[in-house]
């Protein structure tokens, strides 16, 4: 038999899928790359680099333990690694599953080519959908939208469907997933995995390495091996999925999880596909014994179908556009509390501390709290888009970049959205309990203890206002300001000014 070389990437640790999966113990040999440069682009949090890197190890162990030949290799970046692997194996053809990351095809390709090899492509099949099923949908599209490709996907799996019409009569439960808990609420505890020798010397690695990166590394607790994850996985389908739907948006002051999954860094890691989370997901909720409501299996199912699929694509058709996108021209530096989290208000303070802490916060704290600040507040996507990058655990670029630079920061002026998420600490409140315990008064828009995010929405849509008149879904709340008494407007911008002041000086 003719040996086989495979390079496995940080994101590919599967044998379930890809060239990997045909290969045979004793007769492939397996390349795999820590690269320096990744550690150092950023001030990754210590956590995520010890999630990669443990991962990585793990599932390295694991191939030795089944007969294959593993090169593990600690270089200076990935084209650095092909070529000592190819100095090492001269002149061999080296297969890989497609790259997620933008441009990293193209660098591994020529990095093969120079040291005398080749790399042959082949598919990233840790996706439910293909490229061309996608570009099939998206064909003569004037616009991208997520909800008639979740429509679209789902009819032509037959998930959630009774005949052509979706169960339940509704295709999107998303009205039904915004409730906020009462106080007392007891969630259920989460899964922690006690660090094994392989991480608990990555552990001290990191710290050594990177004292400087942002985030706490103590009491880590992620999943690092494909049995882990699945552990994982069976954990939230018991205790969690049930009441995923209703509390989905909701914000819980000193609560990280809720019923929310923490299984994207498991799939983002490749130890868990796509497909078997929401086949196990939906076998779970046809069973009427588990109480699985409509609207949480369908909120789920849409996260992983729908929203993962769809950024995926947007990033793939979208680069390298969408990263240097800046259609609102923000300008204004990164705040230093996002790495700080030194604010006295609420939610940005409590939802960079638990990022701090563990290098998580669901998907309405990063949107509707870190996002919907910077956006308001005028502040560069790109920095933001960098910030993100660096301090989330399940952070990587084709998730990162779209959903920030689009969905978050509007960008690109809506090629995959159609209004921006921008909101008043009134949303907050609603979806929150922050604003009881915060310094500032959520009710007041222009007094001195206002709510900073109220004044900063309202110049957010006056220095904007153009543009929102020819936004359908913008125009009435244009138009509603427009029509303010001048004297209330003016109040309420001189607060939004004087909160912009005391940003630059580091004072809010």
């Amino acid at each position: 038999m003719k040996p086989k070389h495979v390079l496995v990437l940080p994101d590919q640790l599967t044998d379930q899928v890809g060239p990997l999966s045909l290969g045979e113990p004793g007769f492939t040999s397996v390349l795999m790359i820590e690269s320096r440069e990744f550690a150092d682009a950023l001030s990754h949090h210590k956590k995520k680099l010890a999630l990669v890197f443990s991962a990585m190890r793990h599932f390295a162990a694991s191939l030795r333990a089944n007969g294959f030949d593993v090169i593990y290799l600690q270089t200076v970046d990935f084209p650095y690694g092909v070529s000592e692997y190819l100095r090492l194996h001269p002149g061999v053809t080296i297969d890989l599953m497609e790259p997620s990351d933008w441009g990293m095809r193209g660098q591994l390709v020529d990095a093969a080519e120079r040291a005398g090899g080749e790399i042959r492509v082949a598919p990233n099949e840790l996706w439910l959908t293909t490229n061309e099923e996608f570009d099939d949908w998206a064909a003569d599209r004037k616009t991208l939208r997520l909800e008639y490709f979740y429509r679209a996907m789902r009819a032509s799996r037959g998930w959630l469907m009774d005949g052509d019409k979706p169960s339940g009569g509704k295709w999107n439960y998303d009205a039904d997933n915004r409730q906020v808990p009462k106080a007392g609420h007891r969630f259920p505890p989460i899964p922690c995995f006690e660090p094994d020798e392989t991480t608990q010397a990555v552990l001290r690695e990191v710290n050594d390495s990177w004292p400087g990166h942002f985030g706490a590394i103590d009491d880590f607790d992620w999943p690092v091996t494909r049995t882990q994850a699945l552990d994982a996985l069976e954990n939230f389908l018991e205790h969690r999925l049930p009441m995923f739907g209703p509390y989905e948006d909701a914000m819980v002051d000193g609560e990280d999880v809720l019923y929310h999954s923490l299984l994207s860094v498991s799939l983002n890691l490749g130890l868990l596909h796509p497909l078997e989370v929401c086949e196990q997901a939906l076998t779970r909720a046809e069973d009427p014994t588990n109480e699985i409501g409509l609207a949480s299996i369908e909120g789920f199912v849409r996260q992983i179908l729908g929203w993962r699929e769809f950024v995926r694509h947007v990033y793939r058709t979208g680069m390298p556009r969408l990263r240097q996108a800046n259609g609102l021209e923000a300008q204004r530096p990164l705040p230093g509390f996002y790495w700080s989290g030194d604010t006295p208000m609420r939610c940005l303070n409590q939802c960079v501390e638990q990022v701090s802490r563990s290098g998580h916060a669901h998907h309405i704290q990063r949107l509707m709290v870190l996002g919907n600040f910077a956006l308001i507040a005028g502040v560069d996507p790109l920095e933001l888009n960098d910030w993100f990058l660096a301090t989330f655990v399940d952070a990587l670029d084709w998730v990162v970049t779209p959903n920030v630079m689009g969905m978050s920061q509007f960008s690109d002026l809506g090629s995959f959205t159609s209004k921006p998420y921008a909101a008043s600490g009134k949303y907050i409140d609603r979806m929150s309990d922050y604003c009881s315990s915060c310094s500032y008064d959520v009710k007041s828009v222009s007094a001195e203890n206002s709510c900073p995010f109220n004044s900063l929405y309202w110049s957010f849509i006056d220095r904007h206002q153009e543009r929102w008149t020819t936004n359908h879904r913008m125009a009435m709340i244009t138009s509603a300001w427009v029509k303010r008494d001048m004297k209330v407007r003016s109040q309420i911008l001189e607060r939004a000014d004087d909160v912009l002041g005391r940003l630059s000086q580091g004072m809010l």
